[in-house]
């Protein structure tokens, strides 16, 4: 019976392992399908409920990784790091405007993307600390969940060149119910689900090149603010 009740509880880590990337799905399509309602545009709580939900999958996967993450080592920073990230930003920013252009349209990008700067409320010409730090937070929590932690648990079961892209559709995947709750002129918010799956599948493909998730961060926070940045814009010539 000890025996037994033994191999039970060095079960439950590999099965915690195997849930981790599954319960990361719920906890931020739950946060984003509520944060990006439209009752809450505006509020801080667009950050907020997104910063509570990846700091839960972050702590979850911790646990579930139980050391086997080297998250310490991903987060090195190395000569270069800021450049590259400018680099790769310029490129996703590139692919996404332009990709989303082609493929949705110029009207339903433009009205899905004044979708979104509704959504998030003044920034004005110069962004509060609160929202700078809104971004910076929530990009450092997604590149350490997305990028590093669901990706080394899906290698219990995937090899890792499979690992990063299933991530990237988990990530996707994460934020469809986002996508209903701003839904624009009856339709659902598309891009939204597509820039993340495009995101996921370019930072991810990056942080595994590189070994470290530092470049990808820096990427992803001027991703964040190269696309919202023209909401000050908007603001300034109404």
């Amino acid at each position: 019976m000890a025996g037994g009740g033994g191999k039970e509880q060095a079960d439950l880590p590999m099965m915690l392992r195997r849930l981790f990337p599954v319960l990361a799905v719920a906890l931020v399509s739950s946060a984003s399908s509520w944060a990006l309602d439209l009752e809450r545009a505006g509020s801080p709580w667009l950050f907020g409920a997104m910063v509570l939900a990846e700091l839960a999958a972050l702590a979850l996967g911790l646990v579930a990784l139980r050391g086997d993450t080297d998250l310490a080592a991903a987060w090195t920073p190395r000569w270069g790091d800021l450049r590259n990230g400018f680099l790769a930003a310029v490129i996703a920013w590139a692919v996404a405007t332009f990709g989303a252009r082609a493929l949705a349209g110029s009207g339903a990008f433009d009205g899905q993307l004044l979708r979104l700067y509704v959504q998030v409320g003044p920034v004005g010409p110069q962004p509060s600390a609160l929202f700078v730090l809104g971004v910076v937070i929530v990009a450092a929590l997604e590149e350490s969940v997305w990028r590093w932690l669901v990706p080394r648990a899906l290698e219990a079961f995937v090899p890792r060149r499979v690992a990063w892209m299933l991530a990237a559709v988990l990530f996707a995947i994460a934020h469809l119910p986002a996508a209903k709750a701003m839904s624009f002129g009856g339709s659902p918010h598309l891009i939204l689900p597509a820039a993340a799956l495009a995101l996921g599948l370019f930072l991810g493909a990056f942080a595994t090149a590189v070994g470290r998730v530092v470049p990808g961060f820096f990427a992803h926070v001027l991703f964040d603010v190269a696309i919202l940045g023209p909401f000050a814009l908007v603001q300034l010539n109404p």
